[in-house]
């Protein structure tokens, strides 16, 4: 009986010891979106070992989730969302980051799959949704990246 109990403590131990902690830290910013259109991302390895990450993350994985519009239509809303799959070799070129290193991606707003849905100097307020499902092989059990409620007013940035 001890013996049997023994084998399932060191079992138990080796799989929670074999379970990987994602060991990335998450930031947006939206400090340049009125003024250049555009989100930053920031990825930070907060382990102690090298983390491969995508070289590049896809405007159509950043989406506005609870777009309301501020004006001259105060309260309407548009709820357009999009499951974006990503089915064959989605990880492609990769980017090591050491400990303490980051990595930011530049996200265009005009590349999101809800832009073409808001009209033209209008002001309008929405949420950042990042899927990163695909940006590491890591086990990260994050799967989105919540900011703010973001105040923006639709222009064209060249």
């Amino acid at each position: 009986m001890k013996q049997a109990l023994f084998i399932l403590l060191i079992l138990y131990v080796s799989f929670v010891s074999g379970q990987k902690k994602c060991t990335l830290k998450l930031e947006s910013t939206t400090a340049n979106l009125q003024s250049k259109g555009i989100v930053e991302l920031s990825v930070t390895n907060a382990g102690n070992k090298k983390v491969k990450i995508n070289k590049d993350f896809s405007a159509y994985r950043m989406q506005l989730i609870k777009i309301t519009e501020n004006s001259p239509n105060a309260g309407n809303k548009i709820n357009y969302t999009a499951d974006v799959d990503c089915f064959k070799d989605c990880i492609k070129s990769t980017v090591k980051l050491k400990p303490g290193q980051t990595f930011t991606y530049t996200i265009p707003v005009k590349e999101t799959i809800q832009y073409t849905r808001l009209i033209n100097k209008r002001t309008y307020s929405f949420y950042l949704f990042f899927d990163l499902i695909d940006l590491t092989s890591e086990d990260c059990a994050t799967y989105g990246l919540k900011d703010q409620e973001v105040i923006y007013r639709k222009v064209n940035h060249e």
